[in-house]
């Protein structure tokens, strides 16, 4: 017997001689793509019966007899599990084969004396992963020995494997790639038609562009064929031949892999690139996605929108955008609808073309390794393979880690909901966090606090979770709303796995803090397993309200708001009764105007607070702000829900809620806004930004603001097609599709509205089809510049009329 180490990037499994086989794609520590195989677990899933019922017998006399196929039970066995806080007897029932578990399970839950079927709906792979502790991207020693099969990758046969301790992932191969196909101007894409023209490879070790049409070039990297056919049988070799892990793509599942696999299947090329020969498929869902077997294919586009895209400050999710934010580069500034005139008639500008081509490749390379950290700490986390974390909502993300857990706890899991049920579930709503609505104004010496991971701490620190709710050992009605109670006696599952992520983070905070003041380096292993375990824990107060969980508890959601407006509205009758300025207050965070009080004051009140506050609860010390402006919401004389702007003691400006921080505004709606924020905050001069919004305004109707300044940015929020009104942005993405861009859900369109009569949609254009003050002057100062500050202004004492007229204004007093 051999013994190797090994992780696993991913699995499935095929049925040999009427036994199922799991493979595992997998790693060795020399660095050897491995498949290792397992023909030793069996299908199962559990049955629950009815109390005092009998059903061993009659389980295993169970047979369903197909034209292609037998599924019967092998054999069953009585076992104690938990479920739902309670403890049960259960039978588990074996099968012959995966399929047999869907199809038994019909029939056996429609019997009189069963009381439920569960775990039948976890797929066979990652029911093995589960029950065998197998963590994917961890390392393992296997033993077990090397089979002769032939194999484009050595096959061990696995006998036992042990977790080890080493942490530090080495030898993840990643390769990106990108096409650019022919598509000529504002002809609708087709990849049956129309053919790809070029291909880029990028890696830290390889450079590869390959183009069909032959023109003078530098560069080193291009490489001519013959023709798109042979294009294609040079990604099936570049694949083949350099063994990637990791195949990245920006936007790939819903264009280049599709358009790849189309123009192969055209021609008739079997893209057989898996480690165990199989092709390039598609997988439907919710939206299509392409797999590779061994390959672990990387869609980072759908990462980053997904994990990165509530944090950050990009307007868009374009390559260009991203790469900008997060590497501090750029695409190169090609126009993509002069791509296919070059190609018919100027083959000497397509060196400008391969380059553009080669640099995609590179940025979704180094976008895919800055991510690479962040990916391997969820994978870990979570118990889920690469290829699917990629592409599951935070939702999954979080029941992957409970259905990982549960068989640490002897618990079994919960049933996906039924149609039946999903409906009815979408139908329950609860209320929402508590919030304390502020007056308009401008104000000095801001304190902010803030509820650390508020509902989180709520969900552990008061036990909540669906096999705590109302159970029979306490006193009834202990929750604010006065409907359920939660256990005080035993703690529950779910809250158990919540306290034990807020513990593990705070011990890696520590750790952090440690290294960063003995000036050692970041870890950023540790940085990116910190904000996993964040992600994750505030993730499950959403779970547990999600329609579609497995541990869906609507009455532990209902009770962690309704625990969380109590703690926020305590702080704040607090606050007023120790004489702050409560100024504002929404969720978990409050906003207080010291008055007359120092700021030491201040945080010896967020002190005593967490003395009476339970479990990991704690009210923290956000920041000091020396002002800060809010303004009216659109009706009424409150202010507007998060929408505010405060300058720090360092000069830093913190905007929520305006248009400096949403999409579908220009960049000099912003661009005025922000500055307006700034002088009003920093010099404290009214008089200033009244007066430099009506120069900007002037300049403007000259046409002497650039057109880059009046590029709208509207994301793409489903496809194309799906929209039933025709806005300006969609409008002008059906053009974009039409010139062959990659456009989907999440897509920044970007275009500037013209001069004319015509509507709106109609005078949308591309920025590159504009020439220099081409643009709907007015349209950009009634529908842009003017909206973007008028609330500012009416705090101030101004109107519209006074940001529009020309004559000089008189200078007002102070505004403190």
């Amino acid at each position: 017997m051999q013994e190797i180490k090994f992780f696993v990037l991913d699995g499935t499994y095929k049925i040999v001689y009427g036994k199922p086989e799991i493979i595992l794609f997998a790693k060795t520590s020399d660095n050897k793509q491995i498949i290792v195989k397992d023909r030793n677990f069996e299908p199962y899933f559990y049955v629950i019966p009815r109390e005092n019922a009998e059903l061993q017998e009659k389980l295993e006399r169970l047979r369903v007899e197909e034209e292609n196929e037998n599924y019967f039970v092998t054999r069953t066995e009585k076992i104690k599990k938990n479920f739902i806080g309670k403890e049960i007897s259960c039978i588990k029932v074996y099968t012959n084969i995966p399929a047999a578990v869907a199809n038994l399970r019909e029939i056996i839950k429609l019997w009189d004396n069963v009381e439920s079927v569960n775990e039948a709906d976890i797929p066979f792979i990652r029911r093995y992963l589960i029950d065998k502790n197998i963590i994917p991207l961890m390392w393992y020693s296997g033993k077990g020995d090397f089979s002769n099969e032939e194999s484009r990758v050595p096959v061990f046969e696995l006998k036992t494997a042990e977790k080890t301790d080493e942490e530090e992932l080495q030898g993840l191969k990643v390769l990106a790639f990108d096409i650019e196909t022919y598509s000529p101007f504002d002809m609708q894409i087709d990849m049956e038609k129309n053919p790809i023209i070029m291909l880029a490879f990028y890696a830290n070790d390889f450079k590869k562009v390959f183009v069909w049409k032959k023109f003078q070039t530098n560069l080193a990297a291009v490489e001519f064929v013959e023709n798109e056919q042979e294009l294609i049988e040079k990604f099936k070799q570049t694949i083949l031949e350099y063994k990637p892990d990791i195949l990245a793509g920006y936007f790939s599942d819903g264009f280049d892999l599709p358009y790849i696999k189309t123009r192969a299947d055209k021609h008739k090329i079997k893209l057989d690139i898996g480690w165990d020969s199989s092709e390039i498929r598609s997988k439907s869902g919710r939206e299509n996605t392409m797999s590779i077997n061994g390959i672990t294919h990387l869609d980072i586009f759908k990462f980053i929108k997904k994990t990165m895209g509530p944090t950050m400050d990009t307007d868009s999710f374009d390559l260009s955008s991203v790469a900008n934010e997060m590497l501090g580069e750029e695409k190169h500034d090609v126009s993509l609808n002069e791509l296919t005139h070059a190609w018919d008639n100027d083959n000497e500008k397509l060196e400008t073309f391969a380059a553009y081509n080669l640099h995609d490749s590179y940025l979704t390379y180094n976008l895919s390794m800055k991510m690479m950290q962040t990916i391997i700490q969820i994978v870990r986390i979570s118990c889920i393979p690469m290829y699917d974390v990629n592409r599951m909502g935070f939702s999954q993300l979080v029941e992957g880690y409970i259905m990982n857990q549960a068989p640490n706890f002897n618990e079994i899991a919960a049933n996906k909901p039924s149609n039946d049920n999903l409906a009815k579930r979408r139908l329950n709503s609860f209320e929402g966090a508590f919030v304390f609505e502020p007056k308009p104004g401008l104000y000095k010496d801001i304190v902010v606090f803030d509820f650390r991971s508020l509902y989180p701490s709520i969900l552990t620190s008061h036990n909540v979770g669906p096999d705590t709710l109302n159970c029979d050992c306490c006193v009834k009605q202990n929750t604010p709303d006065n409907e359920n109670w939660f256990c005080t006696k035993k703690k529950g599952f779910i809250p158990f796995l919540v306290e034990n992520l807020i513990k593990t983070r705070s011990k890696i905070k520590e750790q952090v803090k440690k290294d960063t003041l003995a000036g050692n380096p970041v870890n950023t292993a540790l940085d990116a397993q910190s904000t996993t375990l964040k992600l994750l824990a505030n993730s499950f107060y959403g779970y547990l309200g999600f329609y579609a969980a497995r541990w869906y508890s609507v009455e532990s959601a209902k009770s962690i708001t309704a625990w969380g407006r109590v703690y926020i509205q305590k702080v704040i009758e607090r606050a007023l009764k120790e004489g702050f300025i409560v100024l504002y207050s929404d969720t978990d965070s409050v906003f207080l105007a010291l008055g007359n009080k120092q700021r030491e004051e201040a945080k010896k009140f967020a002190a005593d607070i967490n003395k009476e506050l339970p479990g990991v609860m704690e009210l923290e010390f956000e920041n000091f702000y020396p002002s800060g402006i809010f303004v009216s919401a659109k009706m009424g004389s409150y202010g507007a829900k998060k929408k505010y702007a405060l300058i720090s003691e360092q000069g830093n400006l913190k905007i929520r809620g305006f248009e400096t921080v949403r999409r579908n505004w220009s960049l000099i709606a912003k661009e005025v806004q922000e500055k307006v924020l700034d002088i009003i905050l920093r010099e404290h001069d009214k008089d200033k930004a009244l007066n430099y919004v009506k120069s900007t305004v002037k300049d403007i109707r000259s046409k002497k603001v650039p057109n880059e300044l009046v590029v709208i940015k509207t994301q793409l929020q489903k496809e194309l097609l799906d929209y039933a009104a025709r806005g300006p942005h969609v409008a002008v993405a059906q053009r974009m599709m039409n010139m062959g861009r990659k456009i989907g859900p999440g897509t920044m369109i970007k275009y500037i509205v013209t001069q004319g009569s015509d509507i709106i949609r109609n005078r949308a254009k591309l920025p590159e089809e504009v020439k220099a003050g081409e643009y709907d002057a007015t349209y950009y100062i009634d529908n842009q510049v003017i909206p973007s500050v008028e609330r500012i202004f009416n705090v101030l004492g101004y109107n519209k009329e006074d940001l529009l007229e020309t004559k000089e204004q008189t200078k007002l007093g102070g505004f403190f």
